[in-house]
């Protein structure tokens, strides 16, 4: 058992953890250190990075396909419930009942890995990224970080204290950040194609 926790702290400590030491100096090299030479402020910088992280999504996803596969699973799932429909012409119901069970057995069982499908592109699109991102985030611009440079652990206070809240964290900006963009990004998109399908 001893071996075996070896092994597995080998792993982490001499091959996983230098690999993410390495990712997050140059995430720190490429975003936060080039936009802190330009004066950008921690608060927009996380911003910046979250609408990076949302044009990240859907690159990924127009790399994977996600629409066609979404289209011909669509057109599949017409074709065999209108292939069940036909069943109804044949005459004996024994035959009829039998051929109903089947069809909609393979309905399902179609329909099944077509969800287990689209939540596994779910989270590998949109919710790898945003936990990633975000823990490097939470590691970059820590508490000490930002108390070294403001004198306090938020990216900026609130003057009013809304809901109790003394200021804003990296994690509160960086996350609402993400989906405002990501809706924004699907109402693009959206109005985008309706306009391609009327031209």
């Amino acid at each position: 058992m001893q071996t075996y926790h070896d092994i597995l702290d080998f792993i982490f400590y001499r091959v996983i953890y230098p690999v993410l030491l390495f990712i997050r100096q140059i995430f720190d090299g490429i975003f936060i250190g080039s936009m802190s030479l330009l004066s950008i402020p921690y608060g927009y910088q996380v911003v910046i990075i979250a609408i990076c992280t949302v044009c990240f999504a859907f690159a990924l996803r127009k790399w994977l396909d996600v629409e066609a596969k979404e289209k011909i699973f669509r057109t599949k799932f017409v074709a065999q419930k209108a292939k069940r429909d036909d069943i109804a012409i044949v005459p004996d119901k024994k035959d009829r009942d039998a051929m109903y069970t089947s069809a909609d057995q393979s309905i399902d069982e179609d329909f099944n890995v077509y969800l287990a499908q689209h939540y596994f592109r779910y989270v590998l699109i949109y919710l790898l990224p945003l936990f990633l991102v975000m823990a490097w985030l939470n590691d970059s611009l820590n508490e000490q970080v930002l108390i070294t440079i403001s004198g306090h652990s938020y990216l900026f206070l609130t003057p009013s204290h809304p809901m109790g809240m003394e200021g804003v964290s990296v994690t509160l900006l960086y996350l609402l950040s993400y989906v405002f963009f990501l809706i924004v990004g699907f109402q693009v998109k959206k109005l985008f194609f309706s306009k391609k399908k009327k031209a």
